[in-house]
């Protein structure tokens, strides 16, 4: 059974190793938020690193302190990796384009399957 946290702005569960979270509809992520959504991550995962799936249902907004933390090493503790699912023809420019711009300090990779993430995440589940 997949254990699971549901927060205002983000379902967490995990899943076979994975941590899976789903960011609610019409979403504004500021830096406040980014480090709560960091904070209950880490005590969700108990500060043990896994690999991540984000599923974006509904991040309307990102400032740029956000991104800019959520790519840092403190706000990337506790994911060894992401893999992104991009589901609308809009999202792969943003998000490429958020990754192009915001360095991050472990592997990402964007991707339109759920399956494919999925499968390139397990390995790196200890």
């Amino acid at each position: 059974m997949a254990k699971a946290l549901d927060t205002t702005p983000v379902y967490l569960e995990i899943d076979n190793g994975i941590l899976i979270g789903t960011y609610k509809p019409n979403i504004k992520i500021t830096l406040k938020v980014a480090k709560e959504l960091v904070a209950a991550r880490l005590a969700f995962i108990e500060n043990k690193p896994m690999p991540a799936l984000v599923l974006n249902q509904g991040v309307i907004k990102m400032d740029k302190d956000a991104r800019d933390f959520l790519s840092s090493k403190e706000g990337t503790a506790g994911i060894k990796c992401a893999a992104i699912l991009i589901n609308s023809n809009f999202m792969p420019f943003t998000v490429n384009f958020f990754l192009k711009v915001t360095k991050t300090n472990i592997p990402v990779k964007t991707f339109t399957d759920k399956k494919d993430a999925l499968t390139w995440l397990q390995q790196f589940v200890d």
